[in-house]
């Protein structure tokens, strides 16, 4: 194995594998180190949203072609003010939806007859993708083996494994989750909370079609979005209380396939569960500072936010290309790549981003996650306003669509 690499990407989740294709595809040199004994493809229903400037980059690197075929587009998001006593019913609705159709900015995909604002897949076909990619590029991969140590230098960093090997990097970049070890070691600090909140997710078979429609319902007790996928199947991303979250989680199948049916309502016809209920708590972590010396954050180790809009893997997607794009310039012009003046423009670039979003979907969060009165017949009247005016509407779905801002060359329109 060689032993020099221009940068080292340590995880090889969804956000690292990614990173690595990407940093690859510009040229270079990337080892990938991650502590698991080898590949992980879980196979268990979980989705992820990916944006249609998301897309964009899949596209440049070449991943769209096996991806797409396995995609349910979204050709329209449906924001509802509900109730969880039956979404359909007399007195389900609270007042105020919202429609964001896609045909509004006209983002289309060749497989596609009509636009679409994102797509949503299997977590199992993005990582058996990234994981194709990576076979055929010139990535190194090391698995089984955590990072011990870090020690940067003049011109580099030496990495240390836990069995005692190293490798040499200009630069590390840490994917490694909320909980990054690497985070730690290098001493960056975070802001976080606990929301007391949990997402139990699981997917569902329905007689009807669900048209490409994404539903993001705000109940009292926490959004609750029905995601398309393909076949007439749908993924529930559902928001709860912990306590409550718990005592659903304990029902029975029976009895948690009612609950589930009043929350979603009858637009999809009968349905049932087709995978595992699972669980995760909910919090939010920001880092105020993304870089150290030879050293960033990407992806997860840099941002947790809440699922109430769907945006934390599209944050992850835009950090991966705003690093390829500072490094590949900062390399043009003969600078080293590891330097702190190079990274500090990645996490200028990324801060407010990052930063914005976290704000955004923690109000969102707050502001839906209520039953007081004045407060849930506001929220109808602002659905309503904005449901007609349509810039406005079009300013929305061009943030679920990670299309605001300076946009990394990956992720500019094709």
């Amino acid at each position: 194995m060689e032993h020099r690499f221009d940068i080292a990407v340590v995880g090889a989740g969804m956000a690292g594998r990614l990173m690595a294709l990407a940093l690859d595809h510009a040229g270079f040199s990337v080892v990938q180190i991650d502590r698991a004994p080898g590949p992980m493809i879980p196979n268990d229903g979980r989705t992820t949203a990916i944006a249609y400037a998301g897309i964009r980059l899949l596209k440049r690197l070449g991943l769209w072609e096996e991806l797409g075929p396995k995609a349910a587009f979204i050709t329209d998001i449906l924001v509802s003010n509900g109730q969880p006593h039956g979404r359909f019913r007399k007195g389900g609705l609270t007042g105020g939806q919202l429609h964001f159709p896609a045909t509004l900015l006209g983002e289309n995909d060749p497989s596609q007859e009509e636009p679409a604002l994102g797509a949503i897949l299997e977590n199992k076909d993005l990582l058996g993708a990234f994981l194709n990619g990576t076979e055929r590029s010139s990535i190194t991969q090391i698995y089984g083996r955590a990072v011990a140590a870090l020690d940067p230098h003049t011109s580099g960093t030496t990495v240390t494994l836990d069995d005692g090997d190293s490798v040499e990097a200009s630069l590390v970049v840490a994917c490694d989750g909320k909980g990054s070890p690497l985070r730690s070691l290098k001493g960056l600090q975070v802001i976080r909370w606990n929301y007391r909140q949990k997402a139990i997710i699981f997917n569902i078979a329905h007689q009807r079609p669900h048209g490409g429609v994404a539903h993001e319902i705000f109940y009292p007790e926490g959004p609750f979005a029905i995601l398309p996928m393909p076949n007439n199947q749908s993924s529930i991303v559902w928001t709860e209380r912990k306590d409550t979250a718990d005592s659903y989680l304990a029902l029975s199948n029976e009895a948690f396939l009612a609950a589930a049916r009043e929350r979603v309502g009858n637009h999809l016809g009968d349905f049932d569960i087709v995978t595992p209920r699972q669980s995760y708590p909910l919090s939010l972590l920001y880092a105020p500072k993304l870089h150290a010396e030879r050293f960033v954050l990407a992806g997860d180790a840099a941002h947790g936010i809440h699922p109430i809009a769907g945006q934390g893997f599209n944050l992850g997607i835009k950090d991966i290309a705003a690093l390829v794009d500072v490094l590949t310039e900062a390399q043009r012009a003969g600078l080293d790549i590891g330097h702190g003046t190079v990274l500090g423009e990645y996490d200028r670039w990324r801060r407010f981003d990052g930063a914005a979003l976290s704000i955004g979907t923690d109000v969102l969060n707050r502001l839906f996650s209520n039953n007081w009165g004045p407060l849930k017949h506001a929220r109808g009247l602002g659905l309503g306003v904005v449901q007609r005016i349509d810039p406005l509407r079009c300013f929305f779905m061009k943030v679920s669509g990670s299309d605001l801002g300076q946009l990394p060359s990956l992720m500019q329109p094709l």
